[in-house]
């Protein structure tokens, strides 16, 4: 059975979109990685529609080639639903190029070029940022708990090998790869030590997500399996000497919801027990914030991501 589809966009239409949005955002960024990075939309690929499954009133997504494993009458039960450019692109949370001042918050603390660098994002929702990377030269890996990107990127091209672009942060062209994996990290799985070069997480690491208070315990929210000690062990292992850790959270205090709490879920003294360099801590990021937001609006996209504070924070692996 099929769901009726969401208002679809023809494939190109989007990537126009966000080409034109990345041209705006390049007269505000301020490093030459950045600027790279929002060129990189140029070789944005268009998106055929593309059919995911899932079984009534349940809201675990699988691809076609996961269903083609079921038995029969399971598939009989299974409802389909149509997703175009922009669901791919976008992902369920909002614009990939919201990441832009993330990565202005690594080039702040020296980060000059992504070629050859091993890149994990967690909770990273959309492939967007990841592919945007990879065209730089960095091996990216995105890591989450959510069914969706598992389902939405498993087509051929969709991870793998990415041809580099021309661009003044790799000038030899270094190609980037991206691979996408569901789970926690430090208990599903738990990366080589001193495998990685960046740890980034954009709206994931939230205080009000990790630690919510008694009245959003029941929601579904970001469960770590760790404690914060443990936690921050693993991702400092994982890094090698003078790696970044790179939290940015974006957040509408006035709202309701756990959300609403942007701050960085680690103590600063945990980071620095852990092995951490603490170079910013819950550092405000709200003029950049604002920029993007007004972009968002000046290209007539979904003012989703808008939202007014901005919060980062960046240690460095001693």
């Amino acid at each position: 059975m099929r769901l009726a589809a969401d208002q679809a966009i023809k494939p190109g239409s989007h990537v126009a979109r966000l080409q034109a949005m990345a041209k705006k955002l390049r007269a505000h960024a301020s490093s030459d990685v950045a600027r790279d990075w929002l060129d990189a939309t140029g070789s944005l690929p268009w998106i055929q529609p593309r059919r995911l499954y899932q079984y009534p009133a349940k809201k675990d997504l699988f691809p076609r080639s996961a269903v083609l494993k079921l038995p029969a009458e399971h598939r009989a039960l299974l409802l389909s639903r149509e997703f175009d450019e922009r669901a791919y692109y976008d992902g369920r949370y909002g614009n990939g190029l919201a990441y832009w001042p993330l990565i202005e918050a690594l080039a702040g603390a020296g980060v000059s070029s992504l070629a050859g660098l091993r890149v994990l994002d967690i909770g990273y929702a959309t492939i967007l940022p990841l592919r945007l990377m990879a065209c730089l030269g960095a091996r990216t890996l995105g890591i989450d708990t959510d069914t969706f990107p598992i389902a939405m990127y498993g087509e051929p091209g969709d991870t793998g090998s990415i041809r580099a672009i021309k661009a003044k942060t790799n000038p030899g062209a270094v190609p980037g790869s991206i691979e996408v994996s569901r789970g926690r990290v430090g208990t599903d799985w738990t990366p080589e030590p001193e495998s990685l070069d960046l740890i980034v997480s954009r709206n994931t690491l939230k205080n009000g997500y990790v630690h919510p208070g008694a009245a959003y315990a029941h929601e579904p929210n970001v469960r770590l399996d760790l404690d914060d000690r443990a936690f921050l062990r693993v991702v400092r292992e994982s890094l090698r000497r003078g790696g970044l850790f790179v939290i940015y959270n974006t957040f509408d205090p006035a709202e309701a919801g756990p959300g609403a709490d942007g701050r960085s879920p680690f103590s600063r003294e945990d980071c620095a027990n852990a092995g951490f360099e603490v170079l910013a801590f819950d550092e405000p990021d709200d003029e950049r914030q604002a920029t993007f937001a007004d972009v968002v609006r000046a290209t007539g996209l979904p003012a989703v991501g808008a939202v007014p504070r901005a919060l980062r924070t960046v240690v460095r692996a001693a």
